[in-house]
């Protein structure tokens, strides 16, 4: 008597061939093993100024991939996204310092504070129809106009800005002994923003994201709600950026004004690990990030005897010469490789 067989179930060895003959899970697994990498660093990392440059560089990836979402997916030029951190950040040390919320709580706070303020951003640009040039100046214009109110606003501390009222190390509010905590704090919001990314890319949502970037009036006209998902990806851009504020303040335990609120900051925290990584891509901030940030620290120490300023034009000029020379940031040259090597050792040609 003749049986079906069953189908064997696939082994690991044909689930990583089938993850690798697609890119965006590609993007996904480099991102993860760069990600379990950095986990690992404590156990060969022992300076604490080492430790602190791996925290913020995970920070940075985070921060990126909240840019990523509103400038990369939906095209929105939204050069002041430091805003919103800096309205998680108060946020969260006004609600610990006055009120005594945990941090586990204040930095989700934070972000939404900071999701409704671009809320309100997404309303005024959308009133009065500011796209591209004159969207980048408004969100500049207001993140001045936010310093100035910052600067005399005595509950965020004004112009002097608010100390963390430290107090013995706690897991409840926040506070180690140990930078090695904060490194997994940090890595453990990176996973959940990658892994939201990768999400609202594969979306109908991130769909529409892309159809607006690529043509904001054909998308309308096939009946996409511009107006909408303009505003979601704003918000949750701004809901992201929130939350790495909180968990920023948390760590370096200041806050001020012209800190928060600096264009220079913005360029390094924000835009800069996806525009070297690759704007738009789900790989680029994550690769941009752990370029990014060792970069900027390099250069500090490299020309730390020299004038002030020369710093930001030296990193500035490296931005501007990787915009030039890798328009599609390193996804874009790692992304060349992989269709030839898929193509040299599968016989695949097609694009993903």
């Amino acid at each position: 008597m003749n049986t079906l067989s069953k189908p064997s179930s696939p082994t690991l060895r044909t689930r990583f061939q089938a993850v690798l003959l697609n890119w965006d899970k590609t993007q996904l697994l480099i991102s993860f093993i760069i990600l379990g990498l950095i986990a690992l660093t404590p156990l060969f990392v022992k300076s604490p100024y080492y430790l602190g440059i791996i925290i913020l560089t995970t920070l940075y990836i985070f921060t990126g991939i909240s840019w990523n979402i509103v400038a990369g997916f939906s095209g929105q030029l939204l050069i002041a996204h430091i805003s919103f951190l800096a309205f998680g950040a108060y946020t969260t040390i006004v609600l610990y310092n006055t009120y005594g919320v945990t941090p586990w709580i204040g930095i989700f706070v934070g972000g939404g504070v900071a999701a409704l303020l671009g809320s309100v951003v997404a309303f005024i640009t959308l009133r009065y129809g500011l796209k591209m040039d004159y969207f980048a100046l408004f969100t500049i214009a207001l993140m001045v106009a936010l310093k100035t109110l910052f600067l005399k606003w005595d509950l965020v501390g004004g112009a002097i800005g608010m100390g963390l009222s430290l107090s013995e190390p706690s897991f409840g509010k926040m506070i180690f002994d140990s930078k090695v905590p904060y490194l997994y704090i940090a890595l453990g919001l990176t996973v959940l923003g990658v892994l939201v990314q990768y999400a609202i890319y594969h979306s109908k949502m991130g769909k529409y994201f892309m159809a607006i970037r690529e043509d904001e009036a054909a998308a309308a006209a096939l009946g996409v709600n511009t107006s909408l998902y303009n505003t979601l990806a704003l918000v949750i851009g701004a809901a992201m950026a929130g939350v790495g504020g909180g968990f920023y303040v948390m760590y370096v335990t200041f806050v001020e004004p012209p800190q928060v609120f600096d264009l220079g900051l913005n360029v390094e925290i924000m835009m800069a690990a996806p525009i070297i990584g690759g704007l738009g891509s789900l790989a680029g901030p994550v690769l941009g990030g752990i370029l990014n940030k060792p970069l900027a620290e390099f250069i500090r120490g490299a020309l730390s005897g020299g004038r002030s300023g020369t710093t930001l034009i030296v990193y500035g000029l490296f931005l501007v010469l990787a915009i030039l020379f890798m328009p599609r940031g390193v996804t874009g040259v790692l992304h060349g490789f992989y269709l030839k090597l898929r193509h040299r050792f599968m016989g695949i040609q097609q694009e993903d």
